[in-house]
Order: C-alpha cells, then sequence, then structure tokens
C-alpha cells in the first residue's frame, strides 16, 4: 500500500499556498499540491486515494467573476473534497479559511468566533455558506474540520487588488521614475493585519492541538489604513505624493475590524512573528524587483484601500 502523504495543500497557484508549503516543508513536513480539478468528484476521489493525505489545508477557490457561479464552485469543490476524504481518509483532518468578511460591519470591540456574521459582499456571503457546509457533520460525515477565520493577510506574492500590494507596486513604480503620485482609497478604517507566512505557521499548528470548528486567525491588533501606508511611504526612496481616488473606495466599508485571537491563543502556542514593518519591506522589494520588466497593472476599483 502506497505510504500516507503528511500534507495536501490546494490552490497551489494562489497567494496563501506557496508560503503554506514552504513553511511545512521547513519543519520536515511532507507538503504536497497537486494538479487536479477539485470540481472534478472523481478526479479528486482519485487523488485522495492515491497520496492518502493525513491534513488537508484547502486554499483553493473559485475565481469566476459571478458571486453566484464563484459560490457553487466553492461547494463543488469543498463537498467533493470531504466527500473523498471521509470515505477514504476519515480519520485525517481538514482546514478550511474563512474570512473577517464574514464579520460585516464588524465592532469597536475585538471580534470573538461567537461574534455576529452577517456579510456586507459576495466574498463574505460565500465564506458563511462554505462554513456552514463544511462544519455540518450530515455533509461531512464527522470528518474532523477546522474553519480558519482568518482575518487581513499581506506579504510577498499578493495581487494587486489588496491595499499594500497595491501601494506597494505604485511607490516602486515612483522609485524608477524618480518620484511621482500615487492612488489610495479609504486610509480611516481600522484592520487587523497578519504576515502570509504568520498564517501559513498558524494553520499548520492548528493541527497539532485537536482544533475542531472555527477559530480566528488574527492578531487582536488594530491598525488604521493610514499607519500602514506611511511606514510605506518611509520606506521609499524618492519624494511620493498621494491622492486619494473615491473610485477605489467601497460603498460600506466597516469602520473597524479587529479579531479576538484568545481562542487561538489558548489552543496553540502561536504568536505572529513578523512585525508589520518587515511585512511591508518584503512586499515593496518584491515590488521593487517585479516593475523592473512588467508593464503597469490594470488598477481599477478592485483595488481598495
Amino acid at each position: 500500500m502506497t505510504a500516507a502523504t503528511e500534507l495536501l495543500v490546494t490552490g497551489a497557484s494562489g497567494f496563501v499556498a506557496p508560503h503554506v508549503i514552504r513553511r511545512a516543508r521547513e519543519r520536515g513536513i511532507e507538503a504536497v499540491a497537486p494538479d487536479f480539478d477539485l470540481r472534478d468528484g472523481e478526479a479528486v476521489r482519485e487523488a485522495v486515494g492515491r497520496l492518502r493525505p493525513r491534513q488537508v489545508i484547502h486554499l483553493a477557490r473559485s475565481r469566476r467573476p459571478n458571486a453566484w457561479d464563484q459560490l457553487i464552485d466553492d461547494l463543488r469543490m469543498a463537498g467533493n473534497l470531504l466527500d473523498a476524504m471521509s470515505e477514504l481518509e476519515p480519520d485525517a483532518i481538514v482546514l478550511v479559511p474563512g474570512s473577517s468578511a464574514q464579520y460585516g460591519m464588524g465592532s469597536r470591540s475585538p471580534l470573538a468566533e461567537t461574534a455576529p456574521t452577517t456579510a456586507l459582499t459576495p466574498y463574505g456571503v460565500t465564506k458563511n455558506c462554505l462554513e456552514t457546509a463544511v462544519l455540518a457533520p450530515p455533509l461531512t460525515r464527522d470528518i474532523r474540520t477546522i474553519w480558519a477565520r482568518t482575518f487581513n493577510v499581506a506579504g510577498p506574492g499578493q495581487d494587486v487588488d489588496a491595499p499594500v500590494a497595491h501601494w506597494a507596486s505604485q511607490i516602486a513604480r515612483c522609485e524608477r521614475a524618480g518620484g511621482g503620485t500615487i492612488r489610495v482609497g479609504n486610509l480611516d478604517v481600522v484592520r487587523d493585519f497578519l504576515d502570509v507566512r504568520d498564517v501559513a505557521d498558524a494553520y499548520l499548528e492548528l493541527f497539532d492541538v485537536g482544533a475542531q470548528g472555527v477559530v480566528n486567525v488574527c492578531s487582536g491588533e488594530p491598525t488604521r489604513l493610514s499607519e500602514l501606508l506611511d511606514l510605506l511611504l518611509d520606506l521609499a526612496t524618492v519624494p511620493i505624493t498621494v491622492t486619494r481616488d473615491i473610485e477605489l473606495e467601497r460603498a460600506q466599508d466597516p469602520a473597524h475590524v479587529v479579531g479576538d485571537p484568545s481562542l487561538l491563543g489558548r489552543l496553540t502556542s502561536w504568536r505572529p512573528r513578523i512585525s508589520v514593518r518587515d511585512t511591508l519591506d518584503d512586499v515593496l522589494g518584491e515590488w521593487r524587483n517585479r516593475v523592473s520588466d512588467a508593464s503597469p497593472p490594470t488598477l481599477g476599483t478592485a483595488a481598495r484601500g
């Protein structure tokens, strides 16, 4: 019989998965990210039967433009994976990431796992639906599932639809030009940021402690977006001006969305290790390299912040 694989990671072409794979291998964990269509139930069953994973981090998600199509795809992918795991590897553990978008308008107080989840965006609604499905025993047949509600993530490899990468890409181009102006959206909101490498470590540690159900993955530290931008501008090597662009602002932009990491802290010894400034330095360094041989991306309303 083929030896069991320690960790299967889906969504290998995304932002978080390469960091998860790298951090896992640094810990001596055998991590694989096979290329197969998760919407194809037979392909999923074949891969699970061949690899026999003991742990799964399911990071794949639909990129289709229509929100209903995204929801259908995401449910189908998770369902196919959990069906195959419950049939072939019922003692394994599956982690699926959620989002702070599930908390909707947020709160001035830190958001614990028991806080209301009334999402404002199609993405948040999709995550709420997916959470209900992947934690429902009649659907999962009691396979151990962790739903990691993950707050704002930043770090190398992120696309320009996220504020930090959006700003860093513009700053890098301004540096190449000897100066310039960058466009930003609403900087007054407060968020809870983690480096993607710290997020990867948190996911891996949750496997080791008997976690199950909903767990916030967050820092608990409030950071105003204007503070992040100021830090990035401080790292810049040329004079840069900032202009506010209403096209980059959301119709509904919660003022304060910060997580309560108490449960994560009780379950694990995990703590964030990478400072916000180090994250920003790494992201800006990456974009300095990327702009040297890439044409400017189209920055539309998807690039918020």
